[in-house]
């Protein structure tokens, strides 16, 4: 587009113009990373006005942390549906860890942008985020727990553990940038799930 060149205004609702700005904000965030991007990176992209993105963002921290919302309203929908199956206490954290890693890997450029770039308000808006999930899983674990599956000294918090744990692993595996064997990296965090929590 020519340097001064009007835009031709497009009507769009409003959920539809906020997702072309979140999906600009993840191309651009990922094609020069979230500290060189700017606003106007982000608007020239969604082919909007400055003066949009500020009627659904406030900075681009908050676009980052939108992103990141909906990655962790995508795992809290599987963690709700997984849950709903009522498959056992074993395979249902089994599956849940198994979902949760996929379903990370598939979105490793994301997870390089928060984790390799995002400052300090971005990693805790973020941060809250993901509390979302780990709350979810640790109010199962100790309905598990309550009924003899899991016999760790204090079930919800060796999750937690667990779960930043496998949270850390994916963060090195997905900067790396080599390829992930997700089944092997799903066995290990299985592994280790199933000797942290016990079993009677």
């Amino acid at each position: 587009m020519a340097t001064g060149a009007r835009r031709k205004r497009v009507t769009k609702s409003h959920d539809d113009r906020r997702e072309d700005i979140l999906r600009a904000g993840e191309e651009v965030f990922g094609s020069i990373g979230f500290n060189v991007a700017t606003i106007g990176h982000i608007t020239d992209a969604a082919e909007i006005g400055k003066g949009t993105f500020y009627l659904y963002f406030d900075t681009k921290d908050h676009l980052l942390g939108a992103l990141w919302e909906r990655y962790v309203d995508a795992i809290v929908t599987k963690t709700q549906d997984i849950l709903g199956e009522d498959c056992g206490w074993w395979p249902t954290i089994d599956g849940l860890l198994a979902t949760l890693i996929e379903h990370a890997v598939r979105n490793a450029e994301l997870h390089r942008v928060v984790y390799g770039s995002a400052n300090a308000p971005a990693l805790e808006i973020c941060k809250r985020a993901n509390q979302r999930v780990i709350d979810l899983i640790c109010g199962y674990v100790a309905e598990g727990a309550e009924a003899g599956a899991f016999e760790a000294r204090d079930p919800a918090m060796a999750f937690r553990m667990v779960y930043h744990a496998t949270d850390g692993l994916l963060d090195d595996l997905i900067a790396d940038g080599a390829p992930i064997d997700v089944q092997e990296v799903t066995a290990v965090v299985q592994e280790l799930t199933h000797r942290a929590l016990g079993a009677s």
